[in-house]
């Protein structure tokens, strides 16, 4: 097969790959713990702490992995253990099976983390089409996502049945995206001919004193509400929410994204600090929504929207980013350092946040997440400034990170 060929395969497989990405047992995950396992709330942050704390050590490996050794080979790996964490659940429903399932889903996520994206990026730069990565990948998402909100709306249907069968559902669909993962065509880009860094030196080319903040500011905007995940799981079923209709909100919020999914690339003409500004102000609103107003539909209202702001949010931080780093060899390095400070930001707002909510109640725990966000926001605008200050002073260097 031709190569533009084979990369626009990849192109084509982009969206279905990402339907299999989704765990489609995502609303239930908190619940099963605590039903089906036992675990209290403290033991539900303990054990989402340490798995972030484990992806720590490969996020950002795993992506110098995959740049090194290959995309589709890091798309893979990932898949085989996502799929091995995803039996975990079933066969093992307690304290540490939890923490098993999570651990190894968490390092299965670091090879799938920034792989696909930047297998996706070198295919369009092989096609020529590179700028055109935020309309392809937020196209993909929003096809992707048609099929996830009829999975994410039916598997939670199953729980009432057997409280594995979600489970039974998502190990089938890893076993699908690892097949996906197979057809796909490692790209034959220029830079795959440029010397080799070490972890260590492809790592500091991207952080440096001008650019820490921004990675560490970048990093609590991705965590700032995935991180209190379970807590706003755990706020809807006290705002009155059966669980097994959890699936029906977060469905709603798929088919919401995939509605804004074909229009949401033309937020880059917004400038990079607009953005920025847009999306902590969403972030903010789901705070307000939980912890302040407490009601079920306006909570419910805020998640999904939250939600599907959030299927969008790395692809818009990755197009800004590639305008500046796009021309090297470690894309995958980059996007997983900007993962791996969300990690970091991870664990601490989990075993804070349910700390908390274990002291004072989970709604009242979510007003801090206002507080929080509007610390973030001049931060993050200052650290945008730094980043495309140092970007333009060294603009031969930030594109060619070899």
């Amino acid at each position: 097969m031709h190569q533009d060929k084979k990369m626009q395969r990849n192109i084509h497989l982009f969206g279905i790959y990402k339907v299999f990405t989704k765990r489609v047992f995502l609303p239930l995950t908190t619940i099963y713990a605590t039903q089906a396992a036992g675990l209290s709330i403290a033991q539900i942050g303990t054990a989402t702490a340490l798995a972030s704390f484990v992806s720590l050590f490969f996020e950002t490996t795993t992506g110098y992995w995959a740049d090194t050794h290959g995309r589709r080979k890091s798309s893979l790996i990932g898949a085989a253990l996502a799929a091995l964490s995803t039996a975990l659940y079933i066969v093992s429903a307690n304290f540490w099976g939890i923490v098993a399932a999570g651990v190894v889903q968490a390092i299965g996520y670091s090879f799938l983390s920034g792989a696909m994206e930047a297998l996706i990026h070198d295919s369009l730069v092989v096609l020529k089409k590179e700028h055109d990565y935020a309309k392809i990948a937020s196209r993909a998402q929003a096809l992707s996502l048609v099929a996830n909100a009829i999975f994410i709306a039916t598997v939670p249907l199953l729980y009432p049945i057997d409280k594995r069968l979600p489970f039974v559902a998502g190990f089938f669909a890893y076993v699908s995206l690892f097949f996906v993962a197979w057809l796909l065509t490692e790209p034959a880009t220029k830079h795959h001919a440029d010397q080799k860094l070490l972890f260590y030196k492809a790592v500091r080319k991207v952080i440096t004193k001008d650019t820490f903040l921004f990675f560490a500011c970048v990093g609590l905007a991705y965590a700032v509400v995935g991180g209190v995940t379970d807590n706003l799981n755990l706020g809807l079923k006290e705002l009155g929410l059966k669980p097994e209709y959890t699936g029906f909100v977060f469905a709603a919020a798929s088919l919401l994204a995939a509605a804004a999914g074909f229009f949401v690339h033309h937020l880059k003409r917004l400038s990079f600090k607009q953005f920025a500004a847009l999306d902590i102000t969403t972030s903010a609103l789901v705070f307000v929504g939980f912890g302040f107003i407490q009601s079920l539909p306006i909570a419910m209202a805020v998640f999904m929207i939250n939600m599907a702001f959030w299927r969008y949010q790395k692809i818009m931080y990755q197009h800004y980013v590639l305008e500046l780093y796009g021309n090297g060899r470690y894309k995958a390095t980059l996007m997983s350092l900007m993962s791996n400070f969300a990690l970091i930001h991870e664990v601490w707002l989990a075993l804070v946040f349910t700390k908390i909510a274990a002291s004072i109640g989970v709604l009242p725990s979510l007003r801090y997440g206002v507080l929080l966000t509007a610390l973030l926001l001049p931060l993050f605008l200052y650290s945008i400034y730094k980043l495309q200050t140092a970007a333009k002073a060294s603009f031969a260097d930030a594109n060619h990170l070899t």
